[in-house]
């Protein structure tokens, strides 16, 4: 049965989305966080005001189209950027700060809304997967100037190892889940306006091919900026990639500007998935309801139909949502680029996406069984400074969420069977732990939690004796099939004793460090040594629930 949310080209049926919110303070005026403490006021109950969720992808669109009508029609529009787990999970759970939803892709917002609470909700633009690489590398593979390529030789370039590839974590994020879907129905034999359903998903051909795809990938990070940025930064170590057509367009804008060698995309026969980004209105049942629901009508409207509109978003890299497909009239070569491998006429049919309880089923078992198992090691700060702005609560409050197995699995972060986590609290030296559970046994995890929130903060900061440890650990460990991680979170700046040493023992382990630096204290500059010697990741975040279960999303 096709599920109410689901899209397809050509036809406009309702989807879920999330458009993102955040306190609105004068009247046409337009602001945007990536996220806001809950002490901040989102929705306004007043019909001039829209507070709009929404995904990243959808960062440029609204500021190069939608703010700007928000102050032409004296709207006062906010936007909070989230990712698409913490939006589903928003609307799942009746949050009612925002008036809109815009989701990237169809995939979370079904999700999110199996009550179908979202009103009015239509696809915004499309946009396909594609599979993508360095010029120099997809020439060598023989895919550069090929319109398509069938899945099968995809599959054996990807497992054969004969190219490093990267896709995003499926369970956080649109671009992997999309990914993952696509893969799901050819394993399942299914032509393309065929969904997948749970008992295909459970048949041994589908469990095999996916779980044999899924562990070819050489990395997967929590986001697809990430992944773009980051596989840029690392071309070296990201050599292919599985991504959206409009951030190739995007980022081989700003490669080419550079003088920099440019990304070139294919697209999979017969395993062609779309995203679709979906708005719907959220109705909170008061009496300006139908002036908010009458402006993101409007916005609809512009969005679709007006042809400035439609300028700016094929110029942007969007497919306008019409009847005739992905195929683009007369499509612009300098944004729809041929020497990019950017098809303007692209005429192949996408999958149609399975219903919600087959999605939120495959997303349970990439963590559970289809990904790799990891050995991580969570090196967390527990000097006095993370007792004096409030960081140790944050720190309590992702234990629980990380490692608390029924809390891990409504953010899609659950512990696979063959998983090994250790946590390490550290301040000027090893303050307690290292505390290690083998598996999934949620009382053992559970009791991980618990020795989390147990610490009291105090001391002084060094990361280094963490490291060290931590790199000695894994190196002595067997790894047996486990991929290996080091998660790193501190406020301030360490003592430097033994720094050299440290990077080398985790470096020699072969476990990239995600480093989170939190709070305005933290020193960037050591956090981002550690992540570029290690081949991991650096990110500052003043949230450290979302930091450390971005930093999770890495497994």
């Amino acid at each position: 049965m096709t599920h109410p949310h689901q899209t397809a080209p050509g036809l406009r049926r309702r989807v879920a989305t999330a458009l993102v919110a955040a306190a609105l303070l004068l009247v046409g005026a337009c602001t945007s966080t990536e996220e806001q403490s809950s002490g901040e006021p989102r929705y306004v109950d007043d019909a001039k005001s829209l507070s709009f969720v929404a995904g990243s992808e959808q960062e440029k669109i609204i500021d190069a189209i939608v703010k700007p009508w928000c102050t032409e029609h004296e709207l006062h529009c906010t936007f909070t950027l989230k990712g698409s787990v913490d939006q589903a999970r928003l609307l799942a759970t009746g949050n009612r700060d925002y008036d809109a939803y815009w989701f990237a892709s169809s995939v979370f917002l079904q999700v999110g809304d199996a009550g179908n609470v979202l009103q009015d909700v239509e696809p915004m633009f499309l946009t396909p997967i594609v599979f993508a690489g360095w010029k120099s590398e997809m020439q060598r593979l023989g895919f550069a100037g090929k319109p398509s390529v069938p899945i099968e030789k995809i599959l054996d370039t990807v497992e054969s190892g004969k190219t490093k590839v990267w896709v995003t974590n499926p369970t956080q994020s649109n671009s992997g889940a999309t990914v993952l879907f696509g893969f799901l129905n050819h394993f399942a034999g299914n032509q393309p306006g065929q969904a997948l359903t749970q008992a295909q998903l459970d048949s041994k051909p589908v469990d095999q091919g996916i779980t044999r795809f899924i562990r070819a990938m050489d990395a997967t990070p929590p986001s697809s900026g990430t992944l773009m940025n980051d596989c840029v930064a690392r071309p070296d170590d990201c050599r292919t990639l599985f991504t959206y057509e409009d951030l190739v367009i995007e980022k081989n804008q700003e490669l080419v500007a550079q003088g920099k060698e440019p990304l070139v995309a294919t697209y999979p026969e017969g395993a062609l998935a779309i995203s679709d980004a979906p708005l719907g209105f959220f109705p909170h049942n008061a009496a300006t309801d139908a002036g908010k629901r009458q402006a993101l009508s409007d916005l609809r409207k512009y969005l679709l139909s007006d042809k400035d509109a439609q300028a700016k978003l094929l110029g942007l890299g969007r497919r306008p949502v019409t009847g005739v497909g992905l195929a683009l009239p007369n499509p612009d070569k300098a944004v729809f680029n041929p020497d990019w491998g950017i098809q303007g006429t692209l005429n192949e049919q996408p999958i149609q996406y399975p219903a919600a309880p087959v999605i939120k089923s495959a997303l349970d078992r990439y963590q559970t069984h289809y990904r790799r198992p990891v050995d991580v090691y969570f090196c967390l700060d527990g000097s006095g400074s993370m007792a004096e702005n409030n960081g140790w609560t944050g720190v309590q409050e992702a234990g629980r969420q990380i490692f608390d197995q029924d809390q891990a699995a409504l953010n899609f972060l659950q512990t696979h069977p063959e998983d090994r986590t250790t946590v390490t609290i550290f301040n000027d030296q090893i303050a307690d732990g290292p505390w290690t559970v083998d598996g999934n046994d949620p009382a053992a995890m559970r009791k991980l939690s618990d020795d989390v929130v147990a610490y009291g903060p105090g001391g002084g900061t060094n990361m280094y004796g963490c490291l060290a440890r931590a790199g000695a650990e894994l190196s002595t460990r067997p790894a047996e099939g486990r991929k290996r991680l080091v998660v790193l979170m501190t406020d301030g700046l360490s003592e430097q004793v033994g720094n050299t040493a440290a990077i080398d023992a985790v470096r020699a382990a072969g476990a990239p460090v995600v480093a989170i630096a939190f709070g305005r204290d933290a020193d960037p500059g050591q956090l981002q040594e550690v992540a570029q010697a290690t081949g991991g990741a650096f990110f500052q975040q003043d949230d450290l629930v979302t930091a450390l279960r971005q930093a999770a999303g890495y497994k």
